[in-house]
């Protein structure tokens, strides 16, 4: 047997060297999980270990060979993963290097060795004898999820440990881990006690019970318990006091409907979100065929401490372009409130875009009849108000800028020229309007007020499909940014129309997709040899690397791909993965991982936002790895792992390697 083969079993025969006691435990709490422990429990692990050293080059294991005898924790240098393919090609599977560690897998299954492992670099491990490995697990949770190997598990289980009990380093008053991991359902805060009445009862009686119980509305059922419909005070104000009637008036009369529900197993988040689009202060909360209970604006302004839907009414009541104009400073508190109080990542964003949302159709209003008061008249034709990107996905932070554009209904050719410019006029309003509301301009010039924006839907529907056409690299680029749209506002049907028409042109295409795939490996996580963060050297942003571009739109591009190839239609890269998921393409744990990973980076870049306007600077989306604790920096390496994992899905399903761009 040679001696690189037993490599292992001769380093249990002779004793290793004595460990000093106290270095060796100021490393260990820098290692999770074994940072959760205390000095005792440090120390007896110690007293076990062996200390081995390993020179560059030198193999340790070797795929096959028997199931470890000791977890490897690497104290200095890195070791090599690899696996010889079928044509006897070695593999580069991993680089781990400081704090990293090898062997658990076998281990904890009790199977060969699944890899061959030799020291990258010379090599100097702490090697804790199998034995104590499992009684570790055994005795302490952390230990058991933390060797689970999926990064969603990792990432739930590190927050247990002692570098997340204490602040996030980024941001002064930042989000919590915690609270980013965990949102309050409805169920948590809805009010059970619900005030209801028949359809026939009097408003007058009606209003009686109101207040008695001293609530401001009433939820009008059946002979069941699934509403009807439901009476406020404001139904009361408007249309009954304001119009005359007779208090004798049965509540089926002036209840409104339909009744806007939410289940009890949705997030907060979601139920203040329905909220804002409805235009409603309640939700009644509905599970299978009956109420089980009510949430209105109250309950979520008591648990958030303040409400965005607020700032929604007062953005859907201005009158006045310049007021509109002059509310970048409460939607922007509102925002910041929001995300620094946390919640699931997915709801975060989403908010964002809601208020920037009805920011934009509030202004979209308003310059219609500025237009009108102007001279120009009303819209010549029906319209649509698109976005792109990180709007479109409903996937917008503080850190955002305007993609945009207009499409209108076709006329005969005659009339075109004068429809089209109406409305880039319209466009050129709406713009700056939204750049006074704090929105800027986009750079590269995708907004409406760009006649190349501006087009009626026939012409639209030529760009879209001369674009799949020609897979040359600016068409690449253009469909990277325009095939994530999502309609604003909408007077016609026409986006859905597109999305069809869009879909089927790329199922015929498969040489567009390939191409297409090619293309969104360009950015590609900033992780070099030895899992080292790949950093800019010089300039404004030297020892820093571009979190988005180089962490967030990997995924954002992959999803796109593979969602436009299996004919899925949501825009959101979250739902996009969460579909790719279900119907086979990747596995339940790649998915779990996809998602904590995408969301963890996400998280970051909202938390350097949060960072750089408590500084008083503008937010960008740069990041300095050094500013992370080793644990961050260990997840954050984690989940760039998983996005370079996902580009080589791409690169395999779409045989990348056979176009060049």
């Amino acid at each position: 047997m040679s001696r690189e083969k037993d490599m292992e079993s001769q380093q249990q025969k002779e004793p290793g060297p004595e460990i000093p006691n106290q270095r060796m435990i100021e490393f260990l709490r820098s290692v999770p999980p074994f940072d959760t422990l205390g000095t005792g429990e440090l120390t007896r692990l110690i007293s076990q270990m062996e200390m081995s050293y390993f020179p560059a080059g030198q193999r340790i294991k070797r795929k096959g060979d028997r199931p470890f005898q000791h977890l490897y924790i690497i104290q200095k240098g890195s070791a090599r993963i690899s696996l010889i393919d079928d044509e006897g090609e070695d593999l580069l599977v991993d680089i781990r290097g400081e704090g990293d560690y090898f062997g658990a897998t076998s281990i904890l299954q009790a199977k060969p060795a699944m890899f061959d492992i030799s020291a990258h670099q010379d090599l100097m491990c702490l090697m804790l004898p199998a034995e104590d490995v499992r009684q570790l697990v055994n005795s302490y949770p952390v230990f058991e999820r933390y060797f689970s190997f999926s990064l969603a598990r990792t990432i739930k289980a590190v927050r247990q440990t002692a570098e997340f009990q204490c602040p996030y380093p980024i941001g002064q008053s930042a989000i919590s881990l915690e609270v980013f991991l965990t949102g309050k359902k409805v169920a948590d805060i809805m009010n059970k006690d619900i005030l209801t009445c028949a359809p026939y009862m009097s408003v007058q009686a009606a209003a009686q019970m109101m207040a008695r119980r001293q609530v401001s509305s009433i939820v009008v059922t059946g002979n069941g318990l699934y509403p009807l419909g439901i009476m406020t005070d404001n139904d009361l104000r408007t249309k009954v006091l304001a119009a005359g009637l007779s208090p004798e008036v049965a509540v089926a009369g002036i209840m409104s409907q339909p009744v806007q529900t939410s289940s009890p197993d949705a997030d907060a988040f979601e139920a203040l979100l329905a909220m804002s689009r409805h235009g409603v202060r309640l939700l009644v909360v509905v599970e299978g065929d009956h109420m089980v209970g009510i949430i209105s604006e109250r309950d979520l302004q008591m648990e958030a401490g303040s409400s965005p839907l607020q700032v929604i009414g007062e953005i859907k009541r201005t009158t006045s372009l310049d007021t509109l104009t002059g509310m970048r400073h409460k939607i922007d508190s509102v925002l910041e409130m929001m995300l620094r109080q946390g919640g699931p990542v997915k709801q975060l964003v989403a908010l964002v875009t809601e208020l920037n949302d009805r920011l934009t159709i509030r202004t979209l209003q308003l310059v219609e009849r500025e237009m009108e008061h102007d001279g120009f008249g009303p819209p010549p034709v029906p319209y649509g108000w698109l976005a792109f990107g990180s709007e479109g996905r409903r996937e917008q932070t503080l850190h955002t800028d305007q993609d945009n554009a207009l499409f209108f209904a076709p006329k005969p050719e005659c009339e075109e020229a004068s429809c089209s410019q109406w409305f880039m006029q319209f466009a050129r309003r709406v713009v700056a309007y939204l750049v006074r509301s704090g929105i800027p301009e986009c750079p590269g010039g995708i907004m409406a007020s760009n006649p190349q924006w501006n087009q009626s839907e026939d012409r639209w529907l030529d760009t879209f499909l001369g674009w799949i056409k020609d897979p040359s690299p600016q068409p690449l680029l253009m469909a990277s940014i325009f095939f994530d749209f999502r309609p604003i506002y909408s007077g016609t049907n026409f986006p859905y129309l597109l999305e069809d028409q869009l879909l089927k042109a790329i199922r015929k295409s498969g040489l567009f997709m390939r191409f297409l795939a090619k293309n969104a490996l360009i950015n590609r996580p900033p992780l070099g040899l030895l899992k080292r963060f790949v950093v800019e050297k010089s300039g404004e942003h030297k020892n820093k690397f571009d979190l988005k571009q180089r962490g967030l739109t990997p995924v954002v591009d992959a999803a796109r791909v593979l969602s436009l190839s299996l004919g899925i239609k949501t825009q959101n890269t979250l739902d996009r993965l969460a579909e790719i998921n279900r119907i086979g393409i990747i596995d339940d744990d790649f998915h779990a991982d996809l998602r904590e990973a995408y969301e963890f980076l996400i998280y970051l870049q909202i938390s350097r936002h949060l960072d750089a306007l408590a500084q008083g600077e503008e937010p960008d989306n740069f990041l300095d790895p050094a500013s992370l604790n080793g644990l961050q920096r260990k997840m954050m390496k984690e989940s760039f792992a998983i996005v370079r994992r996902l580009q080589e899905t791409i690169e395999f399903r779409f045989q990348t390697r056979l176009v060049e761009i």
